[in-house]
């Protein structure tokens, strides 16, 4: 079934950024949002979508549903939307948040779950996607072409969805931090502000996209850069003191702990 209608329920951050990468895909599609506030539903609109309150008329006119709502608003919105699910593909992007706990209110839904980040507005996503309960090859199809028209999408088991909400999710914040910090050097060795930036923004770019395509490892293309009594190792020398790798490796760690403290804090009890 080709996909002409994508819903987004809760168009928050991630909700718009999904609308913005659909509009700009150029794909035709009808595009529905639901959001609580003016301010919201205003952007989702400049976005190229129809807009509203209503999560019952907005499941009805989609093909896809995409869940992305806080994970504490899910089981209420599932409740209130759950008669005009049935048949529906329905994706969920709400972190920490199981598919089998919203297959429970979601009973007759085509029940996935997912993880993306805000890449993609620019094409440039990676999104994973598990089948939960209901999800036929015909929901999978649809939630990968609407996916594949943002960036990467890959299917994984389930289990790792955790980990990915870090890796995945909050890898953008992540970078974005090494970036400004790798700008402010150039700022502090006296580069102009928005030459520094353009100069770790393109570097940032290059390097990713060779590791890519040339398969390297990050080892590999390091030492590519490398020279013996050079200026290379001697900023690598720094980083690795001071527990550059251990930071990063640690904050990738507490963010997945704590998309499993959010499991536990919407046990069935709390939800």
């Amino acid at each position: 079934m080709t996909v002409r209608s994508v819903a987004i329920i809760g168009a928050g951050t991630i909700g718009r950024a999904i609308l913005r990468g659909l509009a700009r895909s150029g794909t035709g599609l009808r595009l529905i949002a639901t959001a609580r506030s003016e301010a919201s539903l205003e952007e989702a609109r400049r976005a190229g979508a129809e807009a509203g309150r209503d999560n019952a008329w907005a499941v009805r006119e989609a093909d896809l549903v995409i869940l992305t709502v806080k994970p504490r608003s899910v089981a209420d919105v599932l409740r209130e939307v759950s008669a005009g699910l049935e048949g529906k593909a329905l994706v969920s992007l709400a972190a920490a948040v199981p598919s089998s706990f919203i297959a429970s209110l979601a009973p007759k839904a085509k029940v996935m779950r997912g993880m993306t980040n805000v890449n993609v507005e620019v094409g440039h996503g990676f999104t994973t996607l598990s089948a939960g309960p209901g999800a036929d090859a015909e929901a999978r199809a649809m939630a990968e072409e609407v996916f594949g028209r943002l960036g990467v999408v890959e299917w994984v088991d389930e289990e790792y969805l955790d980990a990915l909400t870090a890796l995945s999710g909050s890898a953008p914040a992540f970078i974005a931090e090494i970036v400004d910090a790798l700008a402010l050097g150039g700022i502090a060795a006296g580069l102009p502000r928005e030459l520094a930036y353009r100069a770790v923004l393109h570097a940032m770019l290059g390097t990713a996209r060779s590791l890519l395509e040339k398969g390297w490892s990050p080892h590999q293309l390091r030492d590519m850069v490398l020279t013996p009594a050079g200026t290379t190792i001697r900023g690598v020398m720094v980083l690795q003191g001071n527990g550059l790798k251990r930071t990063l490796m640690e904050s990738v760690l507490e963010a997945t702990r704590r998309a499993r403290e959010i499991r536990e804090e919407l046990s069935p009890g709390k939800l």
